[in-house]
């Protein structure tokens, strides 16, 4: 299967990301990747839902938005960008956006993993508190308000920064919880994200055998649509986008597999 998209890029709108995550430069590495359509995801934190995370306060729908008036400026040569956005579930399990912001968008991911950002701290420990407080998550968010909005989970029950091996997370939650989850975010046309990202450093034969592909498997066994992403938040974001390659084949993904809104 030839994966021709991309939805899941962060641009210099995102304090994450460096000078070199311009729209100038996604256009150009998604013709030399031969993607037909890439979705620019900053970071974002609705003006109109209560900012329980101080460093988001800035990055309001507007200021991301800044980011069509650079795409303007160029020739994308045929190349589909969508604009949507990375927004949070804060630590009170609500999704940091309105449905008059959600509306305006193409599309709308919110991870249950960042849980350096939402997680008190007192859930590292034992690491089962740890992986509970995802699953939490990841019901809130398919239970929210306003989850008809969202597309995508990225990265799925892959502990941004976690202080020990994430793994040692999903192989602490069941083959059942997952597929729990899972049905439940089909239900609601949710889709899951393939993130390289989660898996580079990784050689094939340690994919196949990695707890975060069985998890997905669980995935496409509940009959969830996938969506790739590079997360990418620099020039050399792109890098070891070539494992979505890899990840496809061993799920034995086909183009009926992918989310609609990303075909």
């Amino acid at each position: 299967m030839f994966i021709d998209h991309d939805m899941h890029i962060h641009t210099h709108y995102s304090p994450c990301a460096d000078a070199t995550a311009t729209a100038e430069h996604y256009i150009q590495k998604a013709h030399e990747l031969g993607l037909k359509k890439i979705g620019f995801a900053d970071h974002m934190w609705d003006s109109a839902v209560e900012c329980t995370i101080p460093d988001y306060r800035k990055l309001t729908y507007e200021h991301i938005s800044q980011i069509k008036e650079e795409v303007k400026a160029l020739n994308a040569g045929g190349i589909e960008i969508l604009f949507g956005c990375e927004t949070e579930c804060d630590k009170n399990g609500t999704v940091a956006v309105s449905e008059e912001v959600a509306e305006q968008l193409d599309f709308l991911i919110v991870p249950q993993s960042h849980t350096h950002l939402t997680m008190p701290k007192d859930c590292y420990e034992p690491h089962r508190k740890h992986a509970e407080f995802m699953l939490e998550r990841f019901y809130n968010i398919v239970e929210s308000p306003v989850s008809k909005y969202v597309t995508t989970i990225p990265h799925p029950f892959c502990a941004v920064a976690c202080p020990y091996d994430n793994r040692e997370l999903v192989r602490l939650i069941t083959n059942q919880e997952f597929s729990d989850c899972f049905c439940a975010a089909k239900e609601k046309n949710i889709a899951v994200e393939i993130n390289a990202g989660a898996f580079a450093g990784k050689s094939i034969g340690e994919i196949r055998t990695d707890p975060m592909l069985h998890m997905l498997s669980i995935a496409k066994s509940a009959g969830c649509k996938f969506v790739f992403g590079s997360d990418s938040h620099r020039s050399t974001g792109h890098d070891v986008f070539f494992k979505n390659y890899v990840i496809a084949c061993l799920l034995e993904l086909k183009p009926e597999d992918i989310a609609e809104f990303a075909r």
